[in-house]
């Protein structure tokens, strides 16, 4: 594991022409140890709490906004489910964006395809220096290889 004053040095790719075939020597290894890291289903996990979230969320928001001022209910039975949410639209809001945040963090758990592991891990550099990774389309090929065009 890196220590926090460590920087993440970020390795380099030359590229040639504008388009072509090119290994990346230990790619496989490093997206190994990468998804060994990643939750399998963190994607599908991670949306559904984020979308019940949002859903909780908007309706403690709607509660706060359109609800009503003053909330009468009979003492003998108590108040309804639905007068619990007009008497506490602020918690209930609250609980909604904590889910919405603890879902987005399962999601960011999930895997990143090789395409764009690639690009966060790698630099690629035109053959006079300059970097061309926002430019670059990438199509992984098998083990090590890739395709990269520059448009």
């Amino acid at each position: 594991m890196q220590s926090d004053n460590e920087e993440l040095v970020q390795k380099h790719i030359t590229l040639k022409d504008s388009a072509g075939t090119y290994q990346v020597p230990g790619f496989s290894e490093d997206y190994a140890a990468y998804l060994e890291g990643c939750n399998e289903g963190a994607g599908y996990s991670g949306g559904f709490v984020m979308a019940v979230g949002a859903l909780i969320a908007l309706v403690g928001f709607g509660t706060m906004v359109f609800g009503p001022e003053t909330i009468t209910y009979n003492r003998v039975t108590g108040p309804t489910l639905f007068q619990y949410v007009e008497m506490y639209p602020g918690p209930i809001f609250t609980v909604g964006g904590a889910l919405f945040a603890l879902g987005t963090h399962l999601y960011a758990k999930k895997a990143v395809s090789r395409e764009v592991f690639l690009l966060t891990r790698y630099k690629l550099l035109a053959h006079d220096g300059k970097d061309v990774s926002g430019e670059a389309q990438l199509r992984y090929l098998e083990g090590d290889t890739f395709n990269i065009s520059i448009h």
